[in-house]
């Protein structure tokens, strides 16, 4: 809710003592961000019919930051000396400023309103001399209340991923079928900015973790008296956990909080919601090519990850247990099969799938001010890498029982 100070409150008073004149503009209805163009034009035609000062009538009317600023500029282009507003709404008065300009004058309810007159804020708590007043409840029902709001906000988060997934696959369906819809600019950018950018990183993360793990790995082997096995063991796990599911956790990171934080600000800036206003689809400018850059690039990123991490387990069983890099990849070629490096590969577009469409869901739920953005960002990183988790258990499981 709103509080206005007291000098606000007074203008909003005043409305009931002013007499509104014939001729006046009346504004009433939805007014958001979503206005159509055509109501918007029939405005300016009903506005250039006057000359020098205009009266406009604000009647249970509905209208965003987008409308406001469209209205300056009509009245800028029109060229009055005075601007007479009549206003009854605290909500509406909030956003007045944004009709302010050096080329007029702006009355509200017949007084001169200047910026500095209304100051708002966010209350969300009341003041601390009533907390007093406030009967504390019992554990309990803390206990069942925060449990019944977290049932009902997975419950709607649930309901509007899913919601967005099919919108997703909807839009998705009706590119492939029109292949026109695809932005190839905006989606080889994002496969050089999200891909390529992101290999270095990747790469060394993979050869630091492939080293590491087949130095210990190697080490056990060897006491056991089998350390030729550490290169079947090792180069196994690298192709099939290690290369995909390290790569796609170092994606999560930096592919799914880009996403969500440029989608963000695009929200609380109302860039979408003028993208809206311009008939623009979200998913065919943002979503979509963001989503299938992923899909795209990973598995190629994958493969360099794949050969990065054996090289980097090649040096620590050469340090380790002292088998050449001949007798490793002799040993590999014999023991390794290829179908360990198409496991992996045929994870990496999912794993790619799941970044990208909950970076830009989580992008897309961010509102009411830039702390959001925080928060959400914040949020898509651990779900990203929450379901690669669980999407890597369930390949494992898979291939487990069709012994692959």
């Amino acid at each position: 809710m709103f509080i206005v100070d007291h000098e606000a409150q007074l203008l909003c008073n005043n409305f009931t003592n002013v007499q509104v004149p014939n001729g006046t503009v009346i504004i009433e209805g939805n007014w958001d961000s979503f206005v159509k163009q055509a109501y918007i034009n029939a405005l300016n035609t009903q506005i250039q019919k006057y000359q020098e000062n205009i009266h406009i009538l604000f009647q249970q009317a509905k209208v965003g930051i987008i409308f406001m600023l469209l209205l300056k500029d009509i009245l800028q282009t029109h060229r009055f000396n005075k601007i007479f507003l009549y206003v009854d709404n605290p909500q509406i008065m909030s956003l007045l400023p944004f009709l302010l300009s050096d080329s007029y004058q702006v009355f509200v309810n017949n007084i001169v309103y200047k910026s500095s007159t209304i100051k708002t804020k966010q209350a969300n708590t009341l003041p601390h001399h009533l907390n007093h007043q406030i009967p504390q409840k019992n554990m309990l029902i803390r206990f069942f209340e925060s449990l019944g709001k977290w049932c009902y906000d997975f419950y709607k988060n649930a309901l509007a991923f899913f919601n967005f997934m099919g919108m997703f696959l909807h839009f998705f369906a009706l590119s492939c079928l029109n292949p026109s819809n695809f932005r190839l600019n905006s989606l080889i950018y994002h496969i050089y900015e999200h891909g390529f950018k992101a290999l270095p990183v990747g790469l060394a993360v993979s050869l630091i973790i492939g080293y590491a793990i087949t130095l210990q790995g190697a080490y056990q082997l060897n006491s056991m008296g089998v350390p030729i096995m550490s290169v079947d063991t090792t180069a196994k796990l690298a192709l099939r956990e290690m290369g995909p599911f390290i790569l796609a956790l170092v994606i999560a990171g930096r592919s799914a909080s880009s996403f969500t934080a440029q989608l963000g600000a695009m929200r609380l800036t109302e860039e979408l919601a003028a993208m809206q206003v311009m008939n623009l689809n979200l998913f065919y400018f943002l979503i979509i090519p963001r989503v299938l850059a992923l899909i795209i690039i990973m598995p190629l990123m994958v493969f360099a990850a794949d050969a990065v991490a054996l090289f980097g387990g090649m040096v620590a069983i050469k340090t380790s247990v002292n088998i050449g890099f001949e007798m490793y990849l002799e040993r590999f070629y014999e023991t390794v099969s290829i179908a360990h490096f198409w496991i992996g590969v045929v994870k990496a577009p999912v794993f790619g799938a799941i970044i990208g469409i909950v970076g830009c869901f989580r992008g897309l739920e961010c509102k009411g001010d830039t702390q959001s953005i925080g928060r959400m960002t914040t949020i898509s990183v651990v779900n990203a890498i929450f379901w690669i988790i669980m999407a890597n258990a369930i390949f494992s499981f898979i291939f487990t029982r069709f012994n692959l």
